[in-house]
């Protein structure tokens, strides 16, 4: 089982924004590496013109509410090109409006294309994966019926999406699927308790670079100090939450905040570190290099980003790595990776006050305490590097019998 055919919505490529997420990619790179023939097809949406200038007028407001910044620009014409060794064909598909479902003759024709491509290849795919259920899940089912292949579809936050798409036919359509994945507990559990338990699953968690693990360790001679955010500075992300939690926690204490990614919360940031007299306490880099990232991490002590929704948060993971002490969001993507008190915490997102507590009970934490949590979140991050979970991914979808 060496040809892997795999659909997706999102895909990263020199012409994209450069916080296009590159998840599905980090899997196909490793496949590609370990030596199968990777064939990607993205199903990139586009609108009428007339959406994009709403998109952009309201993008900050979109922002607040869903998982994805949404891009305002349309990509209509198809591409084909190499990503890091990896064989991409951009497909656009059309879509009247964001949030809605394609059509069945938008979904009919862009299968067509699909399968005039794959034949034109010579290629005949062992396993087809699909990312993203809209529009994924009607392509690679209706693949499957033409090759003998391994089907498998891969859940993000679209749960309720299978329900709109196909209705009283749900549970019909999820049966033909050889196996599911999640891309963590929480949307596991909810897409069983919306369809009922499918019979073969596996969580699809994401890895980082195996050198980029502090297999040193750390140690806390002065406490907890430091903190970190990492990530888009919007509402759904809380950043406030970590200056109100941190101040309150540590009156009279020695700290400092530092902030990496942009958006509109940094004036929110600013305007409350000034009214609380800290602001030489606040940090605000921008968006920095991912090396840059990671050596911020090596002096940080704790990393904290309350966020929801969350996918999954490879950040956690990353901080995890160097050793931080990493405090999660609650029923997210990263609960479940985290646990608390073990390899490091979770909060309620959006709640100070929950985490002004947490923060006051990890600062009486003794030194070989904190290292010993800091060991575990190491030692969880060896487990989770790139080529290990490829591997594991790939080992459950060619496990699924079948029928």
């Amino acid at each position: 089982m060496k040809n892997i055919l795999l659909l997706t919505s999102v895909y990263p490529a020199e012409d994209f924004p450069k916080d296009t997420t590159p998840v599905v990619h980090y899997f196909t790179r490793e496949w590609a590496k370990q030596g199968y023939h990777v064939k990607v097809i993205q199903n990139l949406v586009y609108y009428p013109k007339i959406a994009y200038f709403f998109l952009d007028v309201f993008e900050k407001v979109i922002s607040k509410f869903y998982n994805f910044l949404f891009r305002t620009k349309g990509y209509t014409k198809e591409k084909h090109y190499y990503f890091e060794e990896v064989e991409v064909h951009r497909l656009p598909i059309f879509k009247k409006f964001p949030l809605s479902l394609y059509s069945q003759k938008e979904q009919e024709k862009q299968l067509n294309r699909i399968k005039n491509l794959v034949a034109s290849k010579k290629f005949t795919p062992d396993i087809i994966i699909g990312h993203w259920a809209n529009p994924q899940l009607y392509q690679v089912i209706e693949l499957g019926k033409i090759y003998p292949a391994r089907t498998c579809i891969v859940m993000h936050s679209d749960v309720k999406i299978i329900g709109r798409m196909f209705g009283k036919r749900s549970k019909e359509i999820i049966d033909k699927i050889d196996i599911w994945g999640f891309r963590s507990n929480d949307i596991k559990n909810k897409f069983e308790n919306q369809y009922g338990v499918v019979n073969k699953s596996f969580l699809c968690y994401s890895g980082i670079p195996p050198n980029k693990i502090n297999l040193s360790g750390r140690t806390f001679k002065n406490g907890i100090q430091n903190f970190l955010f990492v990530g888009l500075l919007i509402p759904r992300k809380y950043p406030e939450v970590l200056i109100k939690a941190v101040n309150a926690a540590y009156q009279g204490k020695d700290f400092h905040i530092t902030y990496i990614g942009t958006g509109r919360e940094k004036v929110n940031i600013e305007r409350l570190a000034k009214k609380l007299n800290i602001s030489e306490k606040i940090s605000i880099l921008g968006r920095v290099s991912r090396e840059e990232v990671y050596e911020t991490m090596k002096v940080s002590d704790c990393f904290i980003m309350l966020s929801k929704p969350e996918t999954f948060g490879l950040v956690y993971l990353e901080a995890m790595s160097m050793g931080c002490i990493t405090i999660g969001s609650k029923r997210e993507g990263i609960d479940g990776v985290i646990k608390h008190g073990k390899n490091g915490f979770l909060s309620d997102a959006g709640d100070y006050i929950k985490l002004a507590e947490l923060l006051d009970y990890i600062s009486f934490l003794p030194e070989k305490e904190l290292c010993k949590i800091s060991n575990n979140a190491i030692k969880t991050a060896s487990d989770l590097t790139d080529e290990k979970v490829a591997k594991r991914y790939l080992d459950s979808v060619k496990a699924a019998k079948l029928e």
